[in-house]
């Protein structure tokens, strides 16, 4: 597998794709190529074709043309769990009825790792953004903010290469907005991750 740290290849690149669903084409010979490293943002209305992007790069849904590549390797016929790529939707996803740190572990409970082995994996995840100490509470007992903190958290668990995200901060107010893309880049720098994000 290769790593964003492999210099030979843009990390992410998109080669002439077209996706269209039916007679109607959701993106049309798109041409990107994405750094290992580089946060990089698609901006524009809803409808314009930025989740389909998304997904597309994640393995959620093929090209209907062209090809991603990922580290130098063409994506074709990779699902999204053999891509390292995680995707955050708009919506979050968190489990209401799991503790925060729970949440964040989810995905190395997934892949067998001991409870106390994803206890600490948590905490430091915790650390990393600044909710030391807030693993044992409930989903529902924080804010928009620390919402969208865990949601990272939890995708950074799995250890991907690329983080994709969806319009992460649109159900926050236009303050908070501002501080959590401060917080996303700052992040995104320390763990040392390609990330490519949506904006309305």
């Amino acid at each position: 597998m290769h790593t964003h740290r492999d210099r030979r290849f843009p990390y992410v690149e998109l080669k002439d794709v077209w996706i269209k669903f039916g007679d109607f084409v959701a993106a049309r010979d798109v041409n990107i190529t994405i750094q290992g490293g580089e946060f990089f943002s698609f901006l524009g209305p809803s409808g314009c074709g930025k989740t389909t992007l998304l997904r597309a790069v994640s393995g959620f849904l093929e090209p209907s043309e062209g090809v991603v590549n990922i580290g130098g390797q063409n994506m074709a016929g990779i699902g999204p769990n053999k891509r390292p790529t995680a995707l955050i939707f708009q919506n979050l996803a968190l489990f209401p009825l799991m503790a925060v740190w729970e949440n964040i572990a989810f995905a190395l409970e997934v892949r067998g790792v001991g409870k106390a082995g994803r206890r600490k994996k948590a905490d430091e995840l915790l650390e990393l953004i600044a909710l030391p100490d807030q693993g044992d509470k409930m989903v529902h007992e924080l804010s928009g903010g620390q919402k969208q903190r865990v949601a990272i958290a939890r995708a950074l668990a799995a250890e991907p290469e690329v983080l994709l995200l969806d319009e992460p901060l649109s159900a926050l107010d236009l303050k908070l907005r501002q501080h959590m893309r401060t917080e996303l880049r700052a992040i995104q720098q320390r763990v040392g991750i390609t990330c490519r994000t949506t904006w309305p």
